[in-house]
């Protein structure tokens, strides 16, 4: 399907077209790849999240891994967080993967992530509480092993590849805690990195585009692009050691990145 506005909108998308427009895009049997999701994006899609669940795994077969966010950032400051009952908030297409039966689940309270596939234990086992978008997280992982990104009916502010970059880079703004409940038997407080705001990274897009490692599309009516995580990782990398605050956003009233670039001024 090409990258234009003439599909009619309410045209009924099938998994067959999914999967369709998934090859057209460059996935193949035995890929590995985390997708960040609209399910809206995409069209009246015939059988809702699932189908679409289905097509990923039917594009990359038994010998691919899915992987999706699930990611509870606030509920668990107030609700504990239990890695096979507590919902996904990112989005139907998440929770619709979240609970397949063969799926695994990271057991990371704000930023946990599922897979289903062949490396899915691999990719989610010991994520440790400081490495919530960080180093050896299963993004991170995924990305060391040729994993890509795919962006369906969302920019790149919703690419946590980028995240793990930040913390990679180093940057002295990529410090802090939350507090947050755990239910492993009995309740219990603990403390995990936080992640901050992801609202300045498309920022990178046309860097990226540059350096020729993003592919775009359609799939069903949503805007598509995808490229190899660690291809976005080291863009992002080379980007933040000339400018550490290039992912930063411009909102004065952000929760973060005020405070972000003040520890960049003075460290």
């Amino acid at each position: 399907m090409t990258d234009d506005d003439t599909v009619p909108a309410k045209s009924t998308v099938t998994g067959d077209d999914l999967v369709r427009d998934l090859r057209a895009l460059g996935f193949q049997t035995g890929d590995e790849f985390v997708v960040h999701s609209s399910l809206s994006s995409l069209g009246w899609v015939d059988g809702g999240a699932d189908t679409v669940v289905d097509a990923l795994r039917a594009v990359v077969g038994n010998e691919g891994t899915v992987v999706v966010p699930t990611f509870t950032p606030f509920i668990v400051r107030e609700e504990p967080f239990d890695r096979e009952g507590t919902p996904s908030k990112t989005g139907a297409v998440t929770e619709a993967l979240r609970t397949r039966p063969n799926s695994i689940r990271s057991d990371h309270p704000t930023h946990s992530v599922a897979a289903l596939g062949p490396a899915a234990r691999e990719l989610t086992a010991g994520h440790e509480l400081d490495r919530s978008l960080g180093r050896d997280s299963p993004l991170h992982r995924l990305a060391q092993r040729g994993g890509k990104v795919l962006l369906l009916g969302i920019g790149h502010e919703r690419n946590s590849t980028l995240h793990v970059a930040e913390v990679l880079a180093k940057l002295p703004y990529k410090t802090g805690t939350n507090e947050v409940l755990v239910q492993s038997g009995d309740v219990r407080t603990v403390h995990a990195a936080k992640v901050g705001c992801g609202k300045g990274f498309p920022a990178l897009e046309p860097v990226a585009d540059e350096a020729g490692i993003l592919t775009r599309g359609r799939i069903g009516h949503a805007r598509a692009q995808t490229g190899e995580g660690a291809a976005l990782l080291e863009v992002a990398l080379e980007v933040l050691d000339s400018d550490p605050g290039f992912l930063l956003c411009e909102n004065p009233d952000c929760w973060w990145c005020p405070e972000a670039r003040e520890a960049l001024s003075s460290a």
